[in-house]
């Protein structure tokens, strides 16, 4: 793709397009409730997703906010989203519980099932939860947070359509299958870690792809298993490129088995893909109550010094700062709390033709 730009993967987003929007986060927010409840789900339901989306364009997670609302609108039209899912629990115990997510927004179950885990944990220490039948959750690092709140550590992880190869494979059959954990911390945002097996988000090489730019090299591999810096040969039956090679694949497989496998739901080559075909998708939640260990404040306290060490140690010849996990994502936050959440020209346009599909008075 000679007319293509390439685009360092340091390099925000923000630079591909000159026509950044900046939406208020309340605008944002009644806007992409009312675009949900057209499409069926009920006020409560429209909150619970909408919170996810909006949150991760505010974190500046372009792949799994707003952008992903085309794809979203086209499965809630279909039926391959169920936008009235009968969300129910299967099997509990004091300390785990199964739901089924019939098919409805991974949002809606994922939130549900975190919840629970959460009200668990306050009572048993620790807990866990698996979702099944459900459909894409958006970002990982959504349920994770939900936690922090609580004095509490959390964890979630989904599996996904397969992207991935077996490692010195060329056949795709596991998804990229990302994990997030969240760490309250004293007087600080929380230690966010949130990522994928793969070294980019599907969606994120997608969006790039839209916009002719070549992908940084070490993201993809084409169908043969060849590095390559073309999105379209991702696209044609490539893979992403996993982190760390066979540590990523692995990491990935095990994450399958303790959400797919183990909630009876789709896995490896059976999860549900992008385009609305073959089956479902999973997601596992953890929550650690810090209370179980020692005073809450002692340990936020804690953790608060070891980020001082990361950030205060010596930085590599041409670095000017040292970055701890999640804290771009924090300054994103903060600037679009104060300035508004910016969103691709494009991703403004496609929400506003939805709306008008929907019969919706609003535009952003």
């Amino acid at each position: 793709m000679s007319h293509s730009r390439q685009l360092p993967s340091n390099v925000s987003l923000k630079v591909i397009d000159a026509t950044i929007q900046r939406i208020p986060v309340d605008v944002l927010n009644g806007f992409t409730r009312h675009l949900l409840e057209r499409h069926g789900l009920t006020p409560e339901h429209a909150e619970i997703m909408t919170a996810n989306l909006v949150e991760a364009d505010m974190r500046g997670v372009k792949s799994h906010g707003h952008w992903l609302m085309k794809r979203y609108s086209d499965w809630l039209n279909t039926g391959y989203m169920n936008p009235k899912p009968d969300i129910r629990v299967i099997r509990e115990s004091p300390a785990t519980v199964l739901i089924d997510g019939d098919r409805g927004p991974g949002h809606l179950a994922g939130s549900i099932t975190m919840r629970m885990v959460i009200e668990k944990a306050r009572e048993v220490g620790s807990a866990t939860g698996v979702t099944r039948n459900s459909r894409h959750y958006g970002a990982a690092a959504h349920y994770a947070l939900m936690a922090t709140n609580h004095d509490m550590v959390g964890y979630s992880a989904t599996n996904a359509g397969p992207t991935m190869f077996a490692y010195g494979g060329r056949e795709r059959v596991v998804g990229n299958n990302p994990v997030a954990y969240a760490i309250p911390a004293e007087r600080l945002h929380p230690l966010v870690l949130d990522m994928a097996m793969s070294m980019s988000a599907n969606g994120r090489i997608a969006i790039m792809e839209s916009l002719g730019l070549q992908l940084p090299e070490g993201w993809a591999l084409d169908k043969l298993g060849q590095p390559t810096t073309d999105p379209h040969a991702f696209t044609d039956e490539g893979a992403g490129a996993p982190i760390g090679g066979p540590k990523g694949v692995g990491l990935a497989q095990v994450i399958d088995a303790l959400t797919g496998v183990l909630s009876g739901s789709g896995f490896g080559q059976s999860v549900g893909r992008v385009d609305g075909s073959a089956g479902t998708i999973a997601h596992t939640f953890q929550v650690i109550n810090i209370a179980a260990f020692m005073p809450p404040g002692l340990f936020k306290e804690r953790l608060g010094e070891q980020i001082r060490q990361f950030r205060e140690s010596k930085p590599a010849d041409g670095v000017e700062q040292i970055m701890i996990p999640g804290e771009l994502e924090w300054h994103a936050f903060e600037d679009a709390e104060t300035n508004g959440v910016p969103l691709l020209a494009s991703v403004v346009t496609t929400l506003n033709e939805i709306a008008s599909q929907l019969g919706m008075p609003e535009r952003l």
